[in-house]
């Protein structure tokens, strides 16, 4: 395995390591049709952060190094082999343990990319580089473009909730589940539903308050009692 694939891998950790205090969890046992529905919607929450997350890289920037090959310890390799690299709209981010490697990273997107604002962080094995800044235009599309995912998100969760309702009824027809119980996995499914919208709508706004600055806001009494969480999950989407 590659030392990109290994960081790579790594990032994927962190992430689920990071978001897993802001998951769902409860002291009592579910249901089994809620659990199943839990689980059902913490995989689409995953895919929904990941796409949170990954907004505003272009394919372009991603694939920077592509076709970049390096000279490291008297060998050829293959840029793509030695670094990981991620985006956001403002920055891209190179990484690699060997000293070596950043160096010749920071003179490859110097001398072949051009770009002007780079630098080297040590610490962090990091090459950071500086992309101009987004016009309005430009941010005001990416901040669509992340109320489609959310609102995409949500109609997620409604799709699993009818096919959970539809197991529910089924169950009560052929009595493997009784009213009572119906009722403690209904009640169970609306807080999951209420946890996941909640966290969905803090982290799409912990992205679009990164993209539109000064110039987010959110109306809504609720909305803006809620938005005051947003730096609690910031770090993870920014």
């Amino acid at each position: 395995m590659s030392e990109a694939e290994v960081e790579d891998g790594e990032e994927t950790v962190d992430i689920e390591e990071q978001i897993k205090p802001f998951l769902f969890e409860t002291e009592k046992e579910l249901t089994s049709y809620s659990d199943a529905f839990e689980a059902r919607v913490r995989d689409r929450f995953m895919v929904f952060l990941k796409e949170i997350k990954d907004a505003g890289a272009s394919e372009e920037n991603l694939n920077i190094l592509k076709n970049a090959r390096f000279v490291i310890k008297g060998k050829q390799r293959r840029a793509s082999d030695l670094v990981t690299v991620q985006c956001t709209a403002e920055n891209i981010f190179v990484r690699s343990l060997d000293e070596e490697v950043r160096a010749a990273v920071l003179k490859y997107l110097k001398d072949e990319k051009g770009f002007k604002k780079l630098k080297e962080h040590k610490e962090e094995q990091l090459v950071v580089v500086t992309l101009p800044k987004m016009d309005i235009e430009r941010k005001f599309e990416l901040s669509d473009f992340l109320e489609q995912k959310y609102k995409q998100f949500h109609k997620n969760i409604m799709g699993v909730k009818s096919q959970t309702n539809q197991q529910l009824k089924a169950g009560m027809e052929r009595e493997y589940i009784d009213g009572p119980d119906a009722a403690i996995a209904n009640k169970e499914i609306e807080e999951i539903i209420i946890h996941y919208v909640r966290l969905g709508k803090l982290i799409f706004w912990a992205k679009q308050k990164d993209v539109l600055r000064h110039q987010f806001k959110v109306t809504n009494e609720d909305d803006i009692i809620l938005s005051r969480q947003i730096g609690t999950v910031k770090h993870i989407v920014v």
